[in-house]
């Protein structure tokens, strides 16, 4: 019988049932830089993809001024602030690009920047950054969002961005962009291992990658004035198990007595549409400020202290996170939300992207 002479030599079955009984990225990525046997032992776990949907998404907090001794010699970066909801007092840092690059986007653990028909998509926790090709010479007019339609590592992931007039897709490790028909694309979700997408005229449709870019318009309306004359705005698809939601508000900015409204895709009909539903079950939705971050969904939030039922945004005033409960105003009045597009990063909601699976 082999002897085990320190913590680095536990064997890697005993170490795999540590991992299963983390309670936050912060216990998960402590774990991993403990030392090399435990890193491979982490890097080893089958199941690190079941991690997204049991602990809520980390919030990154660029607005909040971070001092740190540590300067990374490879990147002209500065850092940020990182809150995990689930051990509020651990001390998380990342690192954000700096430079002439633009935000455009951010999806499965990576932040996408783009300028003059370049794009580059970096890792928010380790660096690693992936730079596509160029964008052809006639194509190099500002581009207005960014997503992967897939985690980076999966086989048929694609990189889309979209300009004010057409979206081009770049297939992860290829030489070349491919361009759409005259679409431009707002936002894009997987759901039920299909990708379903707004445009800029508040339409959805279906994207089919294979064996050509298509995209297929699908009947659904939605942002049509309320009783009260507020027009319902600030639309965003998330997927929640085998529910596709649709998360609306109702005012200019979720706050100060506006509230959040949710429908769910309802296929059941030939004519698919949009139908409200009044809870969200034991769901919970967090939207990010930079409305082309993608909005993630968790269950059971009451799990490590949350609250289900309810949307999770980031509060400028408080620069703190607060909840929304559907279809309830805030409960504080004061709170101000505030969800647009620019630039810079935004506060946002994010997952690393170790913990999401790869998809065929």
């Amino acid at each position: 019988m082999s002897e085990h002479h320190g913590w680095a030599d536990l064997p890697e079955g005993l170490l795999h049932s540590v991992v299963a009984l983390s309670g936050s990225f912060s216990d998960l990525f402590a774990f991993s830089l403990t030392c090399r046997s435990w890193r491979t032992a982490f890097s080893s776990y089958p199941s690190k993809a079941t991690f997204s949907t049991l602990l809520p998404p980390l919030l990154l907090q660029p607005d909040v001024a971070v001092i740190t001794p540590c300067h990374l010699p490879f990147a002209p970066k500065r850092p940020c602030r990182v809150t995990d909801l689930a051990s509020q007092r651990s001390r998380l840092r990342c690192q954000i690009p700096l430079g002439s690059f633009c935000f455009t986007g951010a999806s499965y653990g990576q932040l996408i920047f783009s300028s003059n028909g370049s794009c580059l998509l970096v890792d928010v926790f380790t660096g690693l950054s992936v730079s596509p090709p160029q964008l052809p010479d006639n194509n190099r007019s500002k581009l207005y969002y960014g997503a992967l339609t897939a985690p980076l590592a999966s086989p048929n992931s694609h990189l889309l961005v979209s300009t004010s007039s057409r979206s081009f897709f770049w297939r992860v490790g290829s030489l070349f962009w491919r361009s759409s028909c005259n679409e431009t694309i707002k936002q894009i979700v997987t759901f039920k291992g299909q990708l379903f997408g707004t445009d800029s005229g508040g339409r959805l449709f279906t994207l089919h990658l294979t064996p050509q870019i298509r995209i297929h318009q699908m009947a659904g309306f939605w942002g049509e004035s309320t009783s009260t004359g507020k027009r319902l705005v600030n639309l965003c698809l998330v997927a929640c198990g085998d529910m596709l939601i649709l998360i609306r508000s109702r005012g200019s900015f979720p706050a100060r007595g506006d509230t959040f409204e949710a429908l769910r895709l309802d296929q059941s009909t030939d004519n698919a549409k949009f139908v409200k539903v009044e809870e969200l079950g034991n769901w919970a939705i967090f939207i990010s400020t930079d409305e082309r971050s993608q909005p993630l969904s968790l269950m059971n939030p009451e799990r490590w202290g949350g609250k289900s039922n309810c949307i999770y945004c980031y509060s400028h005033d408080s620069e703190h996170w607060t909840a929304f409960e559907l279809g309830k105003p805030a409960s504080d009045p004061s709170i101000f939300v505030f969800i647009s597009s620019g630039g810079m990063v935004q506060p946002m909601w994010v997952v690393p992207s170790m913990f999401f699976s790869r998809c065929l």
